[in-house]
Order: structure tokens, then C-alpha cells, then sequence
């Protein structure tokens, strides 16, 4: 009779492959969203590419007319504030007390989810995605991200 591991600990094993391909996954979103620089500027950038997005394309952030505030954690994480009821829209970093919708995630998760390799409302609702104030306005950011 061959030797085979418990069912349990087959599962385990696959938990631990999971993760593996998991963190090497972040880790070629990081990548190809910094372009090869230095992964704790991913998000830095994310904010720039959608500040070029919203100068290209003035209209869509009157349909949102929201301001947001981005508490991003982690390495390559940081605070930006978005308000989109500006015309032209205005992007700044650090903390502004106006914001009708505050987003808090990790850096890694919101990397993922720019790039759409994780789902907002799975982040959502496993507790990695935190959203303050108006959760309506957080459902507008799918335009705009």
C-alpha cells in the first residue's frame, strides 16, 4: 500500500501552494504597475494614471462630483485625497477632512484591484476594503479606477 498523506494534511499543502502563487502573482502586478521601479511607488502611480485619466477626460468626474480620501497601507502605500467637484479635478497627498467617501486598504489589495486581479466586493466583504462615509460614492470610483 502506498504511502499518502492525511486529507488534511493534502489540504494544507495546497493552502501553502496557494499563498506561494498568491504572493508571486502580487508581486508581477507590482511590477508591471511600477514598471520595473521600485514597488513602493505602485500605488503613487496608480494615483498619477488616474490623475492623467481624469485631465484626459474632464466628464467623467463631473458625473462622480464626489471627493475621496485614499488611506492606502503598507509598503507603497500612502494618503491622497481626489475631489471631483472641481473642474478640472484635483488630486493631492496626505489627508483632507472634506472627503464624502474614505477608502482604506492595503497596498497590495489595491493593487489587485486596479489591475482587476482581485473583485472590490470580495475585498469588500472579507474585511480588506473598509470604506467611511458615503458607500454609495465608493461605487461611482469603478468609472474612474
Amino acid at each position: 500500500m502506498p504511502w499518502r498523506l492525511s486529507k488534511k494534511k493534502d489540504m494544507s499543502i495546497d493552502r501553502i501552494a496557494r499563498d506561494r502563487n498568491a504572493r508571486e502573482r502580487q508581486s508581477r502586478i507590482y511590477h508591471s504597475i511600477a514598471g520595473g521601479t521600485s514597488m513602493s511607488d505602485a500605488a503613487k502611480r496608480i494615483i498619477e494614471k488616474v490623475n492623467e485619466k481624469l485631465n484626459a477626460n474632464p466628464g467623467i468626474a463631473e458625473k462622480v462630483n464626489t471627493m475621496y480620501q485614499f488611506v492606502i497601507n503598507g509598503e507603497g502605500g500612502g494618503n491622497w485625497w481626489l475631489d471631483l467637484t472641481k473642474t478640472p479635478p484635483e488630486i493631492g497627498e496626505g489627508v483632507n477632512g472634506d472627503a464624502a467617501c474614505t477608502i482604506t486598504m492595503d497596498a497590495v489589495d489595491f493593487v489587485a484591484m486596479v489591475k482587476k486581479d482581485a473583485s472590490p466586493v470580495k475585498l469588500f466583504m472579507s474585511g480588506k476594503l473598509k470604506i467611511g462615509g458615503d458607500i454609495t460614492a465608493a461605487m461611482k470610483l469603478q468609472n474612474i479606477i
